[in-house]
């Protein structure tokens, strides 16, 4: 209910009526607060776990490219090895299987200059891998080669291969 008096400049709200209204514009009351501070709240901790996510996706990614490189790294040792039929085969297209372990997948040999290294340096897991080689010789010309990596990350364990063949450099 308003209540309004009239004088020559028109109607007018009585002084404590106005002080009331104006209050009322200006404050911000307990309930609003909570409300915004529980938004903001909600809206900070679904902002870091989705970055912590996106980071574990990332370090995953990183250790699957640095096993890929593993297994490419041993692909084209088979591809460019000289290989003479009128010579003897070498040790690396011999026929059988290789496993080599404990390959580390997140350790930098180069990072030990002064520059490089931080305190953060040796923080991340330790990532152990084992790349098996499997050389099948097809015939006297040519061999079948399979390369696997497998290795294991936050309980999880994953395994990557590749397949090439390699004929003789006379074929």
């Amino acid at each position: 209910m308003n209540c309004f008096i009239t004088n020559v400049m028109g109607p007018t709200t009585p002084k404590r009526l106005k002080q009331h209204r104006f209050r009322a514009l200006l404050g911000i009351t307990l309930p609003e607060v909570v409300i915004a501070g529980a938004v903001l709240a909600l809206f900070i901790v679904g902002s870091v776990s989705a970055m912590a996510q996106v980071n574990r996706w990332a370090v995953a990614a990183r250790y699957r490219t640095l096993a890929l490189a593993l297994v490419q790294q041993r692909i084209d040792q088979i591809l460019t090895t000289p290989w003479s039929i009128l010579s003897t085969t070498p040790a690396i297209l011999t026929p059988g299987t290789t496993t080599e372990t404990k390959l580390p997948l997140d350790n930098d040999p180069y990072n030990n200059e002064t520059g490089l290294s931080s305190a953060f340096t040796n923080l991340d897991v330790q990532v152990i891998d084992t790349r098996t080689t499997t050389i099948t010789s097809i015939s006297s010309h040519l061999v079948s080669a399979v390369v696997t990596v497998n290795y294991t990350y936050r309980n999880h364990s994953y395994s990557l291969s590749m397949t090439t063949l390699r004929a003789s450099d006379d074929f």
